[in-house]
């Protein structure tokens, strides 16, 4: 996709530009494509706090965007579960360690970005793996 910023034509599909006051740019990179994915999860705070219900709403191979009932800091390990259906229909749950990398409250709740430690992987996560089609 090709964007024009300021008169001049950038290519950089896994980026978001915006404009802000008084000509700033600002640039929200991606290192993954993300797609949309509706999931419960349980939020396990590292290393000794509560578990936290919340839900997703993407996912990539390098993280998941999520909202939850309270706010994380940034840099807070988790790990997080995500309740999913095998191949049966059966609940079934993975699970991945990550920290927080964005954290934001808004009319839709407290909006969260985990980045996980490690990239998915098809061996490790088959069926979150399936949901981003690397299967």
């Amino acid at each position: 996709m090709i964007h024009t910023i300021r008169g001049v034509a950038v290519r950089q599909p896994l980026e978001r530009h915006w404009h802000v006051a008084r000509g700033w740019t600002m640039q929200e990179k991606r290192r993954y494509e993300r797609v949309a994915f509706f999931c419960p999860i349980r939020l396990s705070i590292l290393p000794d706090g509560p578990d936290l219900p919340a839900n997703s709403f993407d996912i990539s191979i390098g993280g998941v965007g999520l909202v939850a009932p309270i706010s994380l800091e940034r840099g807070q390990e988790v790990d997080v579960h995500f309740g999913l259906k095998n191949r049966c229909g059966q609940p079934a749950e993975e699970s991945m360690m990550g920290r927080v990398a964005y954290a934001r409250a808004d009319e839709g709740g407290n909006r969260i970005g985990i980045e996980f430690l490690r990239t998915l992987q098809l061996e490790s996560h088959p069926l979150l793996a399936r949901k981003l089609k690397l299967a």
